[in-house]
């Protein structure tokens, strides 16, 4: 075995430690020791040890332990350069053989030698020497003999007995923690997490603190904040007689932290231990910058820190901790902002399904737009508006969506279509709306009345059904998981605030109706970068009298029916400006082609046929007279005010005499 390298560590405030050649536990680990909190003897190996390792090079292991006393037990934890991309999971109690277990005996007990000693061959055996777990299912721990019949069984299964030596135990930890690093599993999986292909792996090498023995002792977790909300509460748990992270797995037997009326607490029970918990995890807040969540373990009335990480933290925590760091003097707006996911805004604008609830995932599309919605499947846009009429939620399906499906996005709760992408109708509308949509979905099969639809391998749905979209995610799933509203609260006004005045940029916004201006207004938009003026022809009463001013025989009639579109167009450009004074609005004049405001299904001609009093062949007639083949190059845009100028006449009367009131 060569041992030609020094690419380890003792951590200590001088060491040369970084995140980038050590990882970032080991760099934590270093920050707490600096600020002389209660850390156990630490070695930090580097990546490249660890590669050396993989590559049959082991560190010169007796130099390392050197560092410890001989009655030392260690643990090796992973130290990746950042949390997200995982690692091997730690190995505890190493060094523990027949000699130690009967020395630990005289100090802390018989019975908890001997449990720490079962625990570490179980561990051993399984993630190093590869057993199958189920070899210690038959051994019964309360009997006094699981040491001796785990080391029976070990040897059964490897013919060789378990081994003695620490040196020994901590090659093979090591080696097989590095091996598992390069496996394909997981390399794939830290890539998926966003990590390069050659990223490291460091590992640290720490003392044990027992968290088992006569005295108060035991293990726990603890942080300061609601990982849900960002919000000040102490949180955590702390399990006597127990390591690592068990107090987070057995929930029965651990006590809480702080007072609390469904069982007993270390704040009453250990008061003082409590408190300088508490104060360590203040000055850890306060002195890393950030938020962190602490491992710790009490050995005999001894407070040990052993590992600090970012506490977890969903979108709407994310906001408020930033905010609550900055507010504190503890980093600066700046800073706050780039802790900020951009993406994790846009999610809190929008409803959620919470990320504990169940999803029965049906199909996968495009995530188009934002945000979560439940409600029953309907197939047409008057359907739609039926069921917003009843104060139902629907969620409109369609092969693709049409301006004409404009008022059914505006009652619907989702948008879901076979086709489409990023900059299909339904996903511009939708975003322009703020209204959870999921397009592209290939594995939707319509039915051929169009009334039904089926997913591949999976159920039919016909109108009336129950179903549930996310927008963020691209997700069709059945059934209504529970959902997390928006969370326009007073840490994300704030933090948007900061934003711009952070900005050097000014941001306008998509608003085709007064609705959306005041929705654009709420968000500090600074004008109005698009007013796509053929949305506000959509409601029933307007759409009605587009589709007489399409149907007219001549200029005249056309423009008598115009006429009666001037009052509400002057009205909507009225509202507008009002909302958007002093800042700048841009308006885009009636821009599709006519053919997208008539009906295009039999019973849509039907009805049209009878609000116009014309018969029907004439209604489908002429809608077959104005159909494209391809209408975004057809008679669109400047080419409808060519020929039916009066229509630009008509809002451009009703945008100046807007502007004169």
């Amino acid at each position: 075995m060569q041992q030609n390298f020094e690419n380890y560590d003792l951590i200590t405030p001088t060491a040369r430690i970084s995140t980038p050649t050590h990882g970032g536990r080991a760099k934590c680990l270093q920050r707490l020791v600096r600020l002389d909190l209660p850390v156990p003897k630490t070695v930090a190996l580097s990546f490249d040890a660890i590669k050396s390792i993989v590559a049959g090079k082991m560190p010169d292991l007796m130099n390392i332990l050197s560092h410890f006393n001989p009655t030392d037990t260690l643990c090796v934890r992973p130290s990746s350069e950042s949390l997200d991309w995982g690692g091997p999971g730690a190995v505890l109690n190493i060094g523990m053989n027949d000699e130690r277990c009967s020395h630990l005996s005289k100090h802390i007990g018989e019975k908890s030698a001997s449990e720490l000693y079962f625990r570490f061959i179980q561990a051993y055996s399984v993630n190093v020497a590869r057993l199958d777990p189920d070899v210690f299912d038959h051994i019964t721990r309360a009997n006094g003999n699981s040491v001796s019949a785990a080391l029976a069984a070990y040897k059964d299964e490897m013919d060789e007995s378990f081994p003695q030596s620490i040196e020994h135990q901590l090659s093979e930890v090591l080696r097989s923690m590095a091996r598992a690093w390069e496996g394909t599993s997981a390399r794939l999986l830290r890539e998926a997490k966003g990590a390069p292909a050659d990223a490291g792996l460091g590992l640290v090498i720490q003392k044990m603190a027992f968290g088992v023995g006569d005295g108060e002792s035991g293990s726990g977790v603890l942080q300061l904040v609601n990982s849900d909300t960002g919000q000040p509460q102490i949180t955590g748990r702390y399990l006597r007689q127990s390591q690592g992270r068990e107090s987070l797995s057995d929930k029965q037997g651990a006590l809480y932290l702080t007072r609390d009326a469904r069982g007993p607490s270390l704040e009453t029970e250990e008061t003082s231990i409590f408190k300088e918990l508490i104060k360590k995890a203040e000055l850890m807040r306060k002195k890393l910058r950030e938020e962190m969540q602490i491992e710790f373990t009490i050995e005999n009335g001894q407070l040990h820190i052993l590992d600090g990480i970012r506490v977890t933290r969903r979108p709407r925590a994310a906001v408020t901790i930033a905010v609550s760091l900055a507010k504190d003097k503890i980093i600066t707006k700046e800073e706050a902002l780039m802790r900020v996911d951009p993406r994790a805004v846009g999610e809190l604008l929008h409803r959620q399904i919470d990320p504990n609830a169940e999803r029965n995932i049906l199909a996968k599309g495009v995530a188009a737009s934002p945000g979560a919605a439940t409600g029953i499947v309907v197939f047409s846009a008057s359907a739609a508006q039926s069921c917003a009429a009843r104060g139902e939620a629907c969620i409109l399906v369609r092969r693709e969506t049409s301006p004409e499906d404009i008022r059914g996005m505006h009652a619907a709760a989702g948008v879901l279509t076979e086709r489409g992408g990023m900059t299909s109708h339904a996903a511009v509308i939708g975003r322009g709306l703020g209204l959870p949509c999921v397009v592209g979905v290939s594995e939707i099969n319509f039915k051929s009345n169009n009334k039904a639809f089926s997913i591949s391998d999976g159920p039919t749905f016909k109108e009336g059904d129950l179903i549930t979209i996310d927008g963020t995610l691209g997700h069709i799933l059945g059934g209504s998981p529970k959902m997390i509203e928006a969370a326009l609260d007073d840490s994300l006004k704030l933090m948007l605030d900061w934003a711009e005045e952070a900005g050097d940029i000014k941001v306008r916004a998509n608003a085709d109706t007064p609705s959306e201006a005041k929705t654009a207004q709420n968000f500090n938009a600074q004008g109005i970068g698009l007013c796509r003026t053929e949305h506000m022809f959509f409601e029933s009463d307007r759409l009605t009298l587009m589709r007489e001013m399409i149907f007219a025989d001549d200029r005249e009639e056309r423009r008598a029916v115009l006429d009666r579109l001037l009052p509400m167009q002057r009205s909507d450009f009225l509202e507008l400006f009002t909302l958007m004074k002093g800042l700048p609005v841009c308006i885009r004049l009636f821009d599709p082609p006519l053919h997208e405001f008539l009906p295009n299904d039999r019973d849509g001609m039907h009805d049209l046929a009878e609000a116009l009093d014309l018969p029907l062949s004439r209604v489908v007639s002429r809608i077959e007279t104005l159909a494209e083949y391809n209408p975004m190059l057809g008679m669109r845009g400047v080419r409808v005010g060519v020929t039916v100028p009066e229509i630009y006449e008509m809002q451009a009367r009703a945008i100046f005499e807007a502007t004169v009131e």
